[in-house]
């Protein structure tokens, strides 16, 4: 039998490809309330997640079986401009190590003091939504306030890369269910 060489499904006229420059990116819940408007982003990555892998051994042989995941870090970069909208990253920033206060240097005590909920959706051409992720308890655990160069032109960014500990993904356009496949012992 032989395989088609054709582009297959790819070629479908009703096919929409999510694509890396359509995305917004906003973190909610900082310090009571503010937000850090979602224009300035210049750059984001989508959750990745890690599975441990658990090594079975017996006799002469050896397998393999899925063990414990963990969400693994993400970066945002961040278009650095003089204006007070960025004001709610920088007491987010400060609130989880104030850099600004090089005697004290003080640290926000409880959880809602230095985490936020940061939303990334990913759009369709449209501007129509076709899939967020939402992550909960974000802080920053590593700040990058770029360089500077005399031979260059381009606009100075904040890297910040975010630990997160609870993620949702919800599927818009289609909305579809995702149900993992679970057998109970005995079944």
């Amino acid at each position: 039998m032989t395989q088609p060489m054709g582009i297959g499904m790819l070629g479908f006229k009703n096919l929409v490809f999510k694509r890396k420059f359509r995305f917004t990116f906003e973190l909610f819940d900082i310090c009571g309330g503010q937000s850090v408007p979602k224009h300035y982003v210049k750059v984001a990555s989508r959750p990745n997640l890690d599975i441990e892998e658990t090594e079975i051994n017996f006799l002469n042989a050896k397998t393999w079986i899925p063990g414990k995941a963990a969400w693994q870090t993400m970066t945002v970069t961040y278009i650095d401009v003089a204006t007070a909208d960025v004001a709610p990253m920088f007491n987010w920033l400060a609130s989880v190590y104030d850099f600004t206060d090089p005697v004290n240097l003080h640290m926000g005590s409880q959880r809602a003091d230095y985490t936020a909920t940061a939303v990334l959706k990913m759009l369709d051409g449209c501007g129509g939504l076709i899939e967020t992720w939402t992550l909960k308890d974000v802080w920053p655990q590593a700040i990058n306030f770029g360089d500077v160069d005399y031979a260059s032109s381009d606009e100075c960014t904040i890297e910040l890369t975010l630990r997160y500990s609870e993620v949702k993904y919800e599927p818009q356009c289609p909305a579809f269910g995702i149900e993992s496949c679970c057998t109970p012992c005995g079944s």
